[in-house]
């Protein structure tokens, strides 16, 4: 009698301990999906930036016809400059090297603050010396005195971009490059736990798309 009933129970217990296991490693996979999901959330961030928000005499209609409304007054938007003497009072400088770019960008809420005049920063930008922030600069491509990115397309990934701001130069490397439609509006997507430069412009030789670099920070040092 004890042998058949130990004949009996084995299945049983067989298929509880099966069970088991599938039930082990269901929650485990479950456990590891969802730290996978939270990692990536916090890790890659996804914004989009409203473009030119800001109610500027100069605001301008990222369309077509409005950029070229815009490089047909270059001219005109240059020699009113001339006639106003303006002295822009510059707090930080772009530079890179590589395309001979040397520009310098304006605080955020000066009324020169617009990429019919300058490299512009736009609103949602924090300065250089915020950690894990993000500035974001934006201006002109094409064949204009006011298309201060025109040779942006000539990047590649790892090449380098200076930030001089507050007596401290900024060294950030090239991580990305990825092209967006021209709606008014860009998908920055780029590393919360990094310290981010982005440019945005015009696609080169495209009229429906703009391209966005982004830039990490790789040094911090005195002037």
């Amino acid at each position: 009698m004890r042998m058949s009933t130990k004949k009996e129970k084995q299945p049983r217990t067989s298929t509880v301990l099966l069970f088991s296991i599938i039930v082990f490693f269901f929650g485990l996979y479950l456990i590891s999906y969802n730290y996978l999901v939270a990692k990536k959330d916090k890790i890659y961030s996804k914004m989009n930036l409203l473009l030119f928000e800001d109610e500027t005499p100069e605001k301008i209609d990222d369309n077509n016809q409005a950029n070229e409304q815009q490089i047909e007054k270059t001219e005109e938007v240059t020699e009113q400059i001339e006639q106003k003497k303006i002295s822009y009072n510059y707090i930080g400088k772009l530079q890179i090297d590589k395309i001979g770019l040397n520009k310098g960008f304006l605080d955020i809420n000066s009324p020169y603050n617009n990429v019919s005049r300058n490299v512009t920063v736009i609103k949602k930008s924090s300065y250089p010396d915020t950690e894990n922030g993000n500035l974001i600069l934006a201006a002109h491509s094409g064949n204009c005195a006011i298309c201060y990115f025109d040779k942006l397309y000539k990047l590649a990934l790892n090449d380098k971009a200076l930030v001089e701001y507050k007596n401290y130069k900024y060294t950030y490397i090239l991580k990305d490059i990825y092209n967006v439609p021209k709606t008014g509006e860009v998908e920055i997507r780029r590393n919360i736990d990094q310290t981010v430069l982005t440019l945005i412009t015009c696609t080169h030789e495209s009229d429906t798309e703009q391209t966005v670099y982004i830039f990490e920070l790789s040094k911090k040092e005195k002037k």
